[in-house]
């Protein structure tokens, strides 16, 4: 195969089946990444995954750059077994901790070692203390990914939750028991204050003003340090991206380059509130999703007051589930941003040694070495470049095409297996993979009602965060793949929302509740069914997506 040819395997040039982590990695990643972050996420989960007797493990494979995942049975029966005479009551025994454990044990010992590499001094290390640190490095990814397995399992928290308060409640609308755990802290609210006023910082100087109004994000990088109030604004934009700077519009890549590194991504979501009048200050949506919240709880506990019984076990429930939401948004922030972040702040500085030694050319050419190449690199030099231009040139090409949702043979699933509690909150919930329409309406896109509301308008069909921060308008609705934290000022903007990917547990589904926008997640096909200027209809109530925007008065 030439170097710049994508084939995919077919099903029978492949054992088992994969699924392509389109929320997480729906466009190719760097090899280095791959070998670093996505084998320490395997290794992290499984570990994770064991210690409550699951007995499914994770297995990730690599083709043609792109992610694709396994979550399948451990290798031996006997194990399998084992875990399965366990698995009910260690469930029982250990979820409704999980919440918990964040707050008070994981996320401070997170924060604790990834703070220090924010500032720490690379370049005086020697190579022998670079290949060390790079191994500290390794296993404190593992460790990160061990926590986040262990936070994948306060999702079986909000699905026992929610089951509960539709039973109790026979809400009309398939998102109210969602809308219970919605309205609290996190560090997603943190950056949209600190955006917002920044974007109330433009408004009242009328030098900043015409500058946002007439030049594009990247020019005004370049512009702000020729004024007083752009000087001052910027010293403002540094501190907030100094603490909040570390997410970029991806969560494996090493390469990615975040807000940190340019400003101009950060200054286009700051663009988008300034065009915002102050009804729609993100304070206000966050203040009415709390008031939700309670008169939902409140409605519910009134169902229950002659049960006492019911209402405290409703009330135990719900002090499991409560944590649900801000743990999703405040583990993303801590390990799938800042834990990677730093990473390749570090990775760069490795680059920067092995540009002096004549390795490489760039500095970024260390994403395109294997994880086992840098320490032979550090330590004996060498002429990678060949390797580097090749695969630069493999991942280049990838990004060109569209990558199969799955590839391999699909399981038989015996239709007596008891379900798992643990699949159907990351399958369903989380990644929403819903089974295929059977009458399939080629005006109709069928998924999962993410948001409700009803929403006709003109589609805008964006693959990445920039795109998006570039060319949607107003009141459009935000086609995409996916969501993850950086987009959240974005929902602002839209009207309404359609992903390929996720469930009525994932990020997109969770922001457009807050924001009390309509969502339909899960639609697979969306981002190449749809068409920018396309009128469309999105029926959030009903996870029905109208490609020919019919009205549903």
């Amino acid at each position: 195969m030439s170097t710049t040819e994508v084939v995919f395997p077919g099903p029978d040039e492949i054992e088992g089946f994969w699924n392509l982590d389109r929320m997480h990695a729906p466009r190719p990643i760097t090899p280095l990444s791959f070998d670093l972050v996505i084998e320490t996420l395997a290794a992290g989960f499984t570990k994770a995954q064991a210690e409550y007797d699951c007995p499914i493990m994770v297995t990730p494979k690599e083709i043609n750059h792109y992610v694709y995942v396994s979550f399948h049975p451990v290798d031996d029966d006997a194990v399998i077994a084992d875990r399965a005479s366990r698995y009910q009551a260690t469930l029982a025994a250990k979820v409704p901790k999980v919440g918990k454990l964040w707050d008070e044990e994981w996320k401070p010992v997170v924060i604790a070692k990834n703070e220090p590499a924010k500032t720490a001094d690379y370049a005086s290390l020697s190579d022998a203390e670079m290949v060390a640190k790079l191994e500290e490095f390794v296993e404190h990814m593992t460790y990160q990914w061990w926590i986040h397995g262990h936070i994948n399992f306060v999702l079986l928290s909000s699905s026992a939750f929610c089951d509960m308060y539709d039973e109790i409640v026979q809400p009309d609308e398939k998102t109210e028991a969602y809308q219970t755990l919605q309205g609290f802290h996190t560090r997603s609210v943190d950056v949209s204050r600190g955006m917002w006023k920044l974007s109330r910082d433009v408004k009242k100087s009328p030098t900043l003003s015409k500058l946002f109004d007439e030049k594009s994000s990247s020019e005004i990088v370049g512009e702000l340090d020729k004024t007083d109030d752009g000087r001052a604004f910027h010293a403002k934009l540094r501190e907030f991206l100094e603490e909040f700077g570390w997410r970029s519009d991806a969560v494996y890549d090493l390469a990615d380059i975040p807000w940190r590194e340019d400003e101009s991504v950060a200054l286009s979501s700051i663009a988008g509130f300034v065009g915002l009048d102050d009804s729609e200050d993100p304070e206000l949506l966050y203040q009415k999703a709390v008031k939700q919240r309670e008169e939902l709880l409140a409605k519910a506990r009134a169902k229950l007051a002659s049960d006492p019984a019911k209402l405290a076990k409703f009330d135990e429930l719900y002090e499991a589930a409560r944590y649900s939401f801000p743990v999703t948004e405040d583990h993303a922030f801590y390990i799938d941003q800042l834990g990677v972040g730093v990473f390749r702040r570090f990775a760069l500085a490795v680059g920067d040694r092995l540009v002096q030694k004549g390795v490489v050319d760039r500095p970024d050419d260390v994403f395109f070495l294997r994880g086992a190449e840098v320490p032979d690199a550090l330590r004996n030099g060498g002429d990678r470049r060949a390797d580097v231009a090749s695969r630069r040139a493999t991942f280049e090409a990838a990004g060109k095409v569209v990558a199969p949702g799955a590839v391999g043979t699909p399981p038989e699933i015996p239709a007596d297996a008891p379900p798992d509690p643990f699949m159907d909150a990351i399958v369903y919930r989380l990644l929403g993979m819903v089974p295929p329409d059977d009458n399939p309406d080629p005006n109709i896109i069928r998924a999962v009602a993410g948001s409700p509301g009803v929403l006709t308008a003109k589609a805008r069909v964006v693959r990445s965060l920039a795109e998006a921060q570039d060319t949607l308008e107003e009141g459009e609705v935000m086609v995409c793949e996916m969501t993850l934290p950086p987009w959240v000022p974005l929902f602002s903007i839209a009207g309404a929302v359609v992903a390929d990917v996720g469930g009525v547990l994932s990020h997109c589904a969770i922001v457009a509740r807050e924001f009390a926008i309509p969502a339909v997640v899960g639609a697979v096909t969306g981002t190449t069914a749809i068409k920018s200027g396309q009128v469309i209809t999105v029926d959030g109530n009903n996870g029905l997506v109208y490609l020919d925007g019919r009205s549903l008065d």
